[in-house]
């Protein structure tokens, strides 16, 4: 059994209860390096992805002499695009714009082109951080953890100040200009417990906080976004919050009563509500969280990394749909990955485990799994990475 978040999930081999994962394979997982289709095997280690509103998928990858982009539209062979400019990076999360170009939060933020072609638009690397610059040559963050781009192009990035006034922020991108959109940085001696109600506030805000209010200090396990017609998603440590669109915060994932979720059933079936739920703290060696909105189901999604999962092809969280011995094999020598939930209707459900990432389309789910083969865990060629989609059950 492996515990999940306050519940546990018994892993069964045989019964009625069973509820079988139906999974598709529809970027790597293949036995051939230069396959087609479902032949075709993904060398090199997960370093993150996207997918865009009509469904094309963009994997990136680390192989041994530099990074890959891949790129898969709903019909059509896979295309792999060397990364130019930029050597190596794991993305924390990514985005695709309406040009086609795709945003890593990977520390910096980049953009690659559709061609491959790698351009920083937010550095790091700086001695004193300015989250209240309002231009982006003058600003100056930590590390830069989420990104999402909205309907209409915008881009928002989450970001934290790791040293010094420590804080957890959204900034609004508009070309050479950036804009606070939520979060403060701490005010001299201010407390960073959750009896301050700045900092409750950020994890489940009472009506009417203003998103500039707020104080989130849980660097660690903040900053990963997501956009829906309603705003925004903000990851803010133990909980999530929404972003409105008039610029106040609405509690979604609260930490309200964490004793209130019951004992996991199976995937998808309700453990309570989304509202008392309480995230649990990274554990992970690998990326740190995921947020995700299939905007046609009006259904959000987030990963935690508080344990350590694999897939698996027997019991009521199974994979079905794994159809070849080498997918097979990438399942049976997975990496540990996290767990998903969904959000829905308020109701909080388990989906399914051992994903290094997830992303969305308009109406559909995807997650990234990686294995390892060898002894040598930094050999990107000791690394098989697929993309699979999930099939999500009909709405209600």
């Amino acid at each position: 059994m492996a515990a999940i978040a306050g519940f546990t999930i018994y892993r069964v081999t045989s019964s009625d209860a069973d509820q079988p994962l139906n999974v598709d394979f529809i970027l790597g997982g293949g036995a051939e390096v230069n396959g087609k289709g479902d032949k075709l095997a993904i060398v090199g280690s997960y370093e993150g992805l996207a997918a865009s509103s009509d469904g094309t998928v963009y994997l990136f990858t680390q192989e041994k002499d530099g990074m890959a982009m891949w790129r898969k539209k709903p019909s059509g062979a896979a295309e792999r695009i060397p990364v130019t400019g930029l050597d190596t990076a794991t993305a924390e999360q990514a985005a695709v714009a309406p040009d086609g170009s795709v945003y890593l939060a990977a520390g910096d933020l980049w953009r690659i082109s559709p061609g491959g072609k790698a351009t920083k638009v937010i550095d790091t690397s700086c001695e004193q951080p300015t989250p209240l610059a309002t231009a982006v040559k003058e600003f100056c963050t930590g590390q830069v953890t989420g990104v999402t781009v909205t309907e209409d192009g915008s881009v928002y990035i989450g970001d934290q100040v790791n040293w010094g006034d420590i804080a957890s922020y959204v900034h609004k991108l508009n070309g050479n200009s950036i804009e606070l959109a939520a979060g403060r940085p701490p005010q001299a001696g201010e407390s960073y417990k959750q009896s301050n109600p700045a900092v409750k506030n950020g994890i489940n805000p009472t009506a009417g906080t203003k998103a500039k209010d707020v104080l989130v200090t849980d660097n660690w396990n903040s900053g990963w976004l997501a956009s829906g017609k309603e705003g925004l998603y903000w990851r803010t440590g133990l909980g999530i919050v929404q972003v409105n669109n008039d610029g106040t915060l609405s509690p979604f994932v609260g930490a309200a009563s964490p004793g209130k979720i019951t004992e996991a059933k199976g995937p998808f079936e309700s453990v309570g509500r989304a509202l008392d739920a309480e995230i649990q703290r990274n554990a992970s060696d690998g990326t740190r969280g995921d947020l995700a909105v299939v905007p046609g189901r009006g259904e959000v999604y987030y990963t935690e990394a508080g344990d350590k999962y694999t897939p698996s092809l027997e019991g009521s969280y199974r994979w079905r749909g794994v159809t070849s011995d080498s997918q097979k094999e990438l399942i049976e020598k997975s990496t540990n990955g996290k767990l998903v939930y969904r959000v829905t209707n308020g109701k909080l459900a388990p989906v399914i485990g051992g994903v290094q990432a997830i992303a969305a389309s308009d109406s559909a789910l995807f997650v990234a799994v990686e294995s390892q083969s060898g002894d040598d865990r930094s050999n990107p060629e000791n690394r098989r990475t697929a993309v699979v989609q999930l099939q999500l059950p009909e709405s209600k």
